[in-house]
């Protein structure tokens, strides 16, 4: 009744209906193995940076001294023998992205970077820096993923970039707790085109490692639960002011970090010719700044926000620009660290300092100065928005933060042309292709072979995405 040709299509396509539910499954076991690392990293930093701020209350000059002293020396160790592990991570995972060979991949996310970040960004946030962990889980999350193309049979069915994304918004949903932030970021900042033949399995991917967050640590908020509101009618000429002003605050924070690490002016060339004691003069910055404005200068912020969005804490009038001043020295130091948490305190404290003087709800101003100011660095108003209502859950300002994002990103991009991270991985010199190992010769060998498919008996060729 059914032909032998028709008996071996159906055969075929049962296997490799098989194997696609194997690859899913095998991708989907490394994503929660991204929420784990996340929450084992967020727990390790988060615990150096309250023993940076407790060192800093009993011996105030003994934590002033750390950044000018660790910071050459981090710095030298991590260029010495954990290359790929130096500055935020997200420009990093970009740059892979980008330029998938394997030389590049490897240097930027390969077992080198992903242990480099892990050992090195806690010591740099227990030295004070103002930084975050944020930027460095996307790299964590996009260097674990990226392992899974070892896997011929993954390999067969993913390419590589489109493991790199969800990898590195599999580890922003982790570290915000925030599933929808990190599949916005997938499609604004990381993938661009990238995860068209992938959707299905590879944004569940996604989600499955913010749910492990979630199982693990409990159904919490980032920066606690906020009832804040604002009424459109008698607050639309603040919301206005709020999105022109972190517009052009944002692009100044891009093209500042890109001025200080430029080759093209006298600065970044000295930068590039002495990194050690450039590095060291960063820390040494960072503790003046923290001597003229207090100890809010140190750390990415994430505490003085939180109690500030909750009422129980004020902020002081000089708490936005002391980040901002700290952030950018810490940044253009090269060391293990993002500038995704400083940003959005940054867009705090702004915001706090608006409210005042306008009179009006700090916690609702606060909420809009954090999403414009993060859409204006990054470009990407739709992951500010959803990261920063989902990071309170307060869905009673999504359509105020949807507006003041927007304007943002537009009034951002007259100045600053693209994302920060876009910018910095664009600016990433790597040198050249070096004589690859022979493991490493062995794994593309085995991947180039295994992404090889035969044709079907039906004479047509199966899909060999997923």
């Amino acid at each position: 009744m059914f032909s032998k040709a028709w008996w071996q299509q159906r055969l075929h396509r049962s296997r490799h209906m098989a194997n696609r539910s194997l690859v899913a499954l095998l991708v989907y076991a490394f994503a929660v193995g991204v929420g784990l690392l996340a929450v084992g990293f967020a727990l390790l930093s988060d615990h150096a940076a309250h023993w940076n701020q407790d060192l800093y209350r009993q011996y105030p000059m003994l934590a002033l001294a750390l950044p000018p002293l660790c910071f050459p020396l981090i710095l030298w160790v991590v260029r010495r023998w954990f290359w790929g592990a130096e500055g935020g991570g997200i420009p990093q995972a970009i740059k892979a992205i980008r330029n998938p060979q394997i030389h590049v991949v490897e240097r930027l996310l390969g077992w080198r970077a992903l242990l480099g970040k892990i050992i090195f960004t806690p010591l740099v946030l227990a030295t004070g820096a103002t930084l975050g962990r944020e930027g460095p889980t996307v790299q964590l999350g996009a260097a674990l993923m990226l392992f899974a193309h070892r896997i011929p049979l993954v390999a067969r069915f993913f390419d590589q970039r489109a493991l790199i994304v969800a990898g590195g918004a599999a580890g922003i949903a982790a570290a915000f707790n925030t599933p929808l932030g990190g599949l916005m970021f997938a499609f604004e900042e990381l993938g661009r085109g990238k995860l068209t033949r992938h959707t299905s399995a590879l944004l569940l991917a996604i989600v499955l490692a913010g749910l492990v967050t979630l199982i693990v640590q409990g159904n919490y908020a980032y920066f606690g639960y906020s009832k804040a509101t604002i009424d459109w009618i008698d607050g639309w000429y603040i919301m206005v002011a709020v999105g022109l002003l972190t517009g052009l605050i944002g692009s100044l924070y891009g093209l500042l970090m890109l001025a200080l690490v430029s080759k093209h002016n006298a600065l970044g060339r000295w930068r590039s010719r002495h990194p050690y004691w450039f590095a060291c003069l960063c820390g040494l910055a960072l503790s003046l700044l923290a001597w003229t404005f207090g100890g809010q200068v140190l750390g990415a912020g994430y505490e003085e926000t939180k109690l500030a969005l909750q009422d129980s804490e004020e902020l002081s009038p000089s708490f936005w620009l002391s980040k901002f001043l700290a952030s950018l020295v810490c940044f253009a130091s090269g060391l293990p660290g993002g500038v995704f948490a400083p940003t959005l305190s940054i867009g705090a404290g702004l915001g706090h300092f608006v409210s005042n003087l306008a009179g009006l709800d700090e916690s609702a101003i606060m909420l809009l100065a954090m999403a414009g100011l993060l859409a204006a660095t990054t470009h990407c108003p739709i992951t500010a928005f959803v990261i920063v209502v989902e990071m309170v859950d307060n869905h009673d300002m999504m359509m105020p933060l949807i507006f003041v994002s927007a304007l943002a990103s537009v009034v951002s991009k007259r100045l600053l042309p693209e994302s920060i991270y876009h910018i910095l991985a664009t600016q990433m010199r790597l040198p050249a292709a070096p004589n690859l190992q022979p493991h490493l010769q062995a794994t593309a060998q085995a991947t180039a072979q295994a992404t090889e498919q035969p044709p079907s008996p039906s004479g047509t060729q199966p899909c060999s995405k997923a």
